[in-house]
């Protein structure tokens, strides 16, 4: 009965976790939108758009997350802590790999003294909290993306969970993606608010520790593999730079976007060979988002 009471109880947490973050969000929007805002791109007109609206998801996360876990929280917090410095201070790329790693350090050891995680364990959370977390940050530019992309990476990793019987785990991952989902709201197009890094390194950070704590390696690479595919690409033709070094896409006169040359990632590489709007673009890669997470599940069902 009490498990049973617990189940119950995180999905009454989800369903809070949203309309928490929904609310938050709002109110955050009013007053970031005069202190730190950003200008939306792949706009003609340049309108003042309020960024860190993952503030919202980070303390939605902070307050309901522990209800289930708490020591899950702590990846999600100590992100969203460097996440708030590089918006605010602009950390350079080995800065933030840095931070991260120590960050990650710390958080794995958390887990060894808790839960049935070795050293190697410990070293994969810090080294994926450092990566993945970067890989969720770098693809971005497009209303709602980074936040949509995140979402279903989220709810593929806590379909894995569920199929596995790592029942807690899948509610963790839920309710972060609920979290998540009121932000969203305010994210897609038309953007009304930016997440900031301290909305898109603790979607890396978190679900890489979920990962390594329930073994669950394999799933989880695939599901990520679209933030692979872009870094590879960004890599391949570019080498390594940091967010503030990702030029735009040229916006036409018929309101689609064009590649007109420069650094490959994967919605250049789309935009290569058919121009869309942005709406457009970012359903296609919400697609293969999808599609990834459901191999990734599929795998998880015959290993």
């Amino acid at each position: 009965m009490g498990y049973h009471f617990i189940i119950i109880c995180g999905y009454i947490i989800l369903l809070f976790a949203f309309i928490f973050s929904a609310v938050l969000c709002k109110f955050l929007m009013k007053k970031m939108v005069n202190y730190k805002y950003g200008y939306d791109l792949h706009k003609k007109e340049k309108i003042k758009v309020p960024e860190m609206g993952g503030l919202a998801v980070l303390f939605s996360n902070i307050l309901f997350i522990p209800f289930i876990s708490s020591i899950f929280a702590i990846s999600i917090i100590t992100a969203g802590i460097i996440g708030v410095v590089d918006d605010i201070a602009k950390l350079s790329p080995k800065e933030k790999l840095a931070l991260l790693f120590i960050s990650g350090l710390i958080v794995g050891f958390l887990f060894y003294n808790n839960y049935y995680v070795d050293l190697i364990g410990v070293l994969f959370i810090a080294l994926g909290i450092m990566i993945f977390s970067n890989l969720t940050n770098m693809l971005a530019g497009f209303n709602g993306l980074e936040i949509g992309m995140g979402i279903i990476a989220s709810i593929s990793l806590a379909v894995v969970l569920f199929l596995d019987n790592y029942v807690l785990g899948g509610l963790l991952a839920l309710i972060f993606s609920a979290s998540y989902l009121g932000l969203l709201i305010y994210n897609k197009y038309p953007a009304k608010v930016f997440p900031g890094d301290v909305g898109t390194l603790p979607i890396g950070a978190f679900l890489a520790v979920l990962a390594v704590v329930y073994k669950e390696y394999i799933p989880f690479l695939i599901i990520m593999m679209p933030y692979v595919i872009d870094a590879s690409l960004k890599y391949l033709s570019a080498g390594v730079m940091s967010r503030d070094e990702h030029k735009p896409t040229t916006l036409g006169e018929d309101g689609k976007l064009y590649y007109v040359g420069g650094y490959l990632s994967l919605p250049r590489l789309i935009l290569k060979y058919k121009p869309m709007r942005e709406p457009h673009l970012v359903a296609v890669l919400w697609v293969i988002g999808i599609f990834f997470g459901i191999i990734g599940i599929l795998i998880s069902l015959i290993t």
